[in-house]
């Protein structure tokens, strides 16, 4: 044998040896300790809905096994809870955040508000991805594509700026649509109430997974109609219904458009801070891998009716690194989209 074959063995023991002392360093940290995940929208939120479906199995992975808790910190589509993770809360690896899906990327059309660097946060994998629909109800004076290119019709919206609010400036500019923003919504969910009380005939950015559980009756019914998806492929649930996409043959709408998508593609965003040790911050990320693979996760998750299809965090990462590198000339278009929007 020779002797660098002879050292091999002693090599993979000192590795081995060293990643065993790492862990039991991790275990040693999280050992009795509380991490929190702070959710920056609601309580029964799609986001807090996916946030607590994980705290009730992620502890299980993580090396000590902490307790895990969700503390709601809505406002300002998550920039509080953003700027509490980044600058307030404890860099220790105990806190995580879980924003909205505007977060990763706000910065490129308005930051105001903003008090942390995206690409500074160290993001976890999301346990799902899906697109947005815009949706229509039955009794809508415009029930298709060509009505709403013919026609003004009000679609709800939270605040000026917000990402429903961006998206009808978008259609309005590469569909031709006569969408008018009605603001003032507290939520969503209060949105949709306004458009099954015919207030107003729509609502542009619904999260599909959001609209597959939570409005399942009034689709079954047809009282709720899908006429465009926000993301590159259509979706399983409305195997009919186009995307924006595919709807444009030129090149810069289209850019433009992928560049709005990344504003909503990463659904459920987690992150850590940027203090937190780069050692807990890769054990965070492998018990949340480890957690999206555990039986007794899947099934609780199905019994919630939340899908998944999980995002690695280099993923994650990459497509906000990406969405930073986007042309200024189409950077520039979204922004000014925005600002009409205000």
């Amino acid at each position: 044998m020779t002797p660098a074959r002879a050292l091999i063995p002693f090599v993979l023991l000192a590795i081995m040896t060293a990643a065993a002392h790492a862990q039991s360093a991790i275990a040693d940290f999280y050992r009795g300790k509380t991490v929190t995940i702070v959710v920056g929208q609601p309580s029964g939120s799609t986001f807090d809905s996916y946030a607590r479906l994980i705290a009730s199995h992620l502890s299980r992975h993580v090396p000590g096994q902490p307790t895990i808790i969700v503390q709601n910190m809505p406002g300002a589509a998550s920039l509080v809870a953003g700027a509490h993770v980044y600058n307030i809360a404890p860099q220790d690896g105990t806190t995580i955040g879980a924003s909205s899906t505007n977060l990763p990327v706000q910065p490129l059309i308005d930051s105001t508000g903003v008090r942390f660097d995206p690409r500074k946060f160290q993001w976890l994998p999301t346990p799902a991805e899906f697109p947005t629909a815009l949706i229509v109800w039955r009794a809508a004076s415009v029930t298709s594509l060509d009505d709403m290119r013919a026609k003004d019709a009000n679609f709800g919206s939270i605040t000026a700026g917000s990402p429903p609010t961006v998206a009808i400036g978008l259609y309005n500019q590469v569909l031709r649509t006569r969408m008018r923003p009605i603001l003032g919504y507290a939520s969503m969910q209060a949105a949709v109430l306004a458009m099954e009380h015919g207030e107003i005939d729509g609502y542009p950015s619904i999260p599909v997974e959001t609209l597959r559980v939570n409005y399942k009756h009034h689709l079954e019914a047809g009282r709720i109609r899908v006429l465009l998806q926000a993301g590159e492929t259509r979706t399983a649930e409305f195997p009919d219904v186009p995307t924006v996409l595919e709807l444009l043959d030129n090149e810069n709408d289209r850019a433009l458009v992928r560049l709005a998508n990344a504003f909503t593609m990463t659904t459920t965003p987690f992150m850590m801070g940027p203090g937190a040790p780069a050692d807990r911050v890769a054990a965070m990320r492998e018990a949340f891998t480890d957690t999206f693979a555990d039986p007794a996760f899947l099934e609780d998750a199905a019994r919630r009716e939340l899908r998944l299809s999980p995002v690695s965090a280099g993923n994650v990462t990459k497509r906000i690194e990406a969405a930073f590198r986007s042309d200024e000339t189409i950077v520039r278009r979204l922004r000014d989209i925005y600002e009409k929007t205000k």
